[in-house]
């Protein structure tokens, strides 16, 4: 092996020729150890016919030269696109492939020598985040709709209605209006968590009262639910960012509703000499034990039931971090008797500590 192609082979990208019929001549740097296919197995076949190429909507894709002659004429490559391929294991692998072009005395292509990656992780990413648009418009809509339509309705229609009648539709219309408020703020925060530019404005919160606010702005909305607290007397106050710890207690408490068809849900306290843990109990199905470091992730959605809504996928993961950026910690078990129990510590604040 010449010093040239010993530094070809360690290159972490494939590189692989193509003649003029788009059939590999040559399968050098990480072509076999990305793909899984030796030179001896790929020399002479077509590029598209051994990897079966895909593009993002799942129709077949081509990686050779692509586009009308009088271009191709003229083209010296071809910028990233993006494919889909089957390695010889059977296995899918998502690949940035660029290309350089060789013409003949016609103009025509004569070799290609294409450039492919590993993008796997960088296309998860970017389905994910696909995905999570999809389902913030989702979130947005739909209380959106509903906010515009019972204020519809209570402008043409004021009159025909009794004060509860009233009190009802409006009270709608303000739970709506917190969710959007509360997505925005939640997107908002992703983004300050991920630069290390979250701001908290600590106090002393007092956690009972603050569990029975958000108790009571639930549970209207959870028909088939009891949701409760429990805490110990002279419970201590912790050194916090009220408005973010209420996030936290709503995002936890809306997903132990969302997961339990119908039961109890607890929201109950102990402390120490330094912290505090809260924990959210259910009686939903759980979550299984390979799942419990995953469900605090960007992006991670658990199987839905139907009815409910898919959700954003990032309320565990903003919790986590809201909890994190408090020096605390959260985590997800088993209930006591069936359903999960996620728990989260928060420091005293200083006069509880004396």
């Amino acid at each position: 092996m010449s010093g040239l192609d010993e530094v070809i082979s360690r290159l972490r990208d494939a590189i692989i020729v193509l003649d003029s019929e788009q059939c590999i001549t040559q399968w050098l740097g990480s072509a076999e150890r990305l793909l899984g296919y030796s030179e001896a197995d790929v020399v002479g076949r077509n590029i598209d016919d051994l990897l079966r190429p895909m593009d993002s909507n799942g129709n077949e894709a081509c990686l050779g030269p692509q586009g009308p002659p009088a271009m191709l004429r003229i083209s010296k490559g071809m910028p990233e696109r993006e494919a889909l391929v089957v390695t010889k294991s059977g296995e899918t692998l998502w690949i940035g492939v660029t290309a350089g072009f060789e013409h003949d005395d016609n103009g025509g292509v004569s070799s290609t020598v294409l450039v492919a990656r590993d993008i796997t992780r960088r296309k998860t990413v970017d389905l994910a985040k696909s995905e999570v648009i999809s389902a913030v418009s989702h979130e947005l809509r739909s209380p959106l709709s509903s906010v515009k339509g019972f204020t519809q309705t209570l402008l043409h229609k004021w009159d025909r209605f009794d004060d509860d009648t009233k009190k009802h539709l409006l009270t709608t219309i303000n739970y709506d209006a917190d969710r959007v408020t509360r997505l925005i703020t939640e997107l908002l925060d992703i983004s300050r968590l991920e630069a290390g530019r979250l701001q908290l404005r600590k106090t002393s919160v007092d956690l009972v009262a603050l569990a029975t606010d958000v108790i009571s702005r639930i549970q209207p909305r959870a028909e088939m639910h009891k949701l409760d607290s429990e805490f110990p007397a002279k419970f201590p106050e912790v050194f916090a960012d009220r408005d973010k710890i209420e996030q936290v207690l709503t995002n936890l408490l809306e997903n132990a509703v969302k997961y339990t068809e119908k039961g109890d849900v607890m929201v109950r306290g102990s402390f120490d000499d330094t912290e505090v843990k809260v924990t959210v109990a259910d009686q939903g199905e759980g979550i299984p034990k390979e799942h419990r470091i995953q469900v605090f992730g960007k992006f991670f959605r658990r199987g839905e039931r139907p009815g409910n809504p898919s959700g954003t996928g990032l309320g565990l993961y903003i919790s986590k971090g809201l909890v994190e950026a408090h020096g605390g910690k959260i985590w997800v078990d088993d209930a006591a008797k069936t359903g999960a129990a996620f728990r989260f510590t928060l420091p005293l604040a200083e006069k509880s500590r004396q």
